[in-house]
């Protein structure tokens, strides 16, 4: 559905994806502030590079080099700046405050039900 995938994907791009998804979203998954400077989250995020590379059957979708290069930007500044965040609020507060346009029901008020 979001065409990062063609479905005939190998298990060495299949994990890799997999686990490119759970570190970036790592400081988001507690409410505990996250250490963006002890993670070492872009080591780990890198060490898919290869597999992405190698692995890859489809481009993903265009927006997602914005949103990727925003994302990096972000952490690498986190990291150089040391920053020890609570990212779950600041995710929270952000998903509340969005008018979402797809027809779905807005996540938050999903989860509050």
């Amino acid at each position: 559905k979001m065409k990062f995938l063609t479905g005939q994907e190998n298990d060495i791009m299949l994990e890799a994806h997999k686990m490119s998804g759970f570190t970036v979203g790592e400081p988001f998954a507690t409410n505990d502030p996250f250490d963006f400077r002890e993670s070492n989250i872009s080591t780990r995020l890198s060490e898919h590079s290869s597999a992405f590379l190698q692995h890859r059957l489809t481009p993903p979708p265009e927006e997602v080099y914005t949103l990727h290069r925003k994302l990096a930007g972000a952490y690498m500044l986190c990291i150089k700046l040391g920053a020890t965040i609570q990212c779950r609020d600041l995710l929270e507060e952000v998903v509340r405050n969005h008018n979402f346009e797809d027809g779905m029901n807005h996540p938050m008020e999903e989860k509050e039900l």
